[in-house]
């Protein structure tokens, strides 16, 4: 056998065991952004949703208030546009408040799942990147 035969087919052999932890460390690190990208996708959908049951209940609240005024106008169900109107307005005021505390929780939690996934994907590539050294024996 050619010495350059026996070349190429070590060569071959590397191509081939490197194709192999490529194609490993890239599904690995899809996987490890496709993690976190859906863990924000999710949160960021919570907060969404947080905000508009806030905005809903302003338009309630405001609602309320055209109500009374009305009601005031014709002197008629004044009680009753109050009781609602100061229903609607504590329930807005409730909904503001744990939306602020909420949307504080969630740049915290983000901030905090950001800085894993990132450490964990640093990892991984180190895990990586000593395989390869292994391999090319460098």
């Amino acid at each position: 056998m050619f010495p350059s035969c026996r070349f190429f087919l070590k060569v071959s052999e590397l191509f081939d065991k490197t194709r192999k932890i490529e194609a490993r460390v890239s599904a690995d690190e899809d996987l490890k952004l496709s993690d976190l990208l859906k863990y924000y996708l999710r949160e960021s959908q919570a907060a969404k949703d947080l905000l508009y049951r806030r905005s809903r209940s302003l338009v309630d609240y405001e609602n309320a208030n055209k109500a009374l005024d009305k009601a005031r106008a014709k002197n008629k169900d004044v009680l009753q546009a109050e009781t609602t109107q100061q229903i609607c307005c504590q329930k807005f005021e409730k909904i503001s408040e744990s939306a602020k505390q909420e949307l504080i929780d969630f740049k915290t939690r983000r901030v905090a799942a950001f800085r894993k996934n990132l450490v964990e994907l640093a990892e991984l590539e180190l895990k990586h990147a000593k395989v390869i050294v292994i391999l090319f024996g460098l």
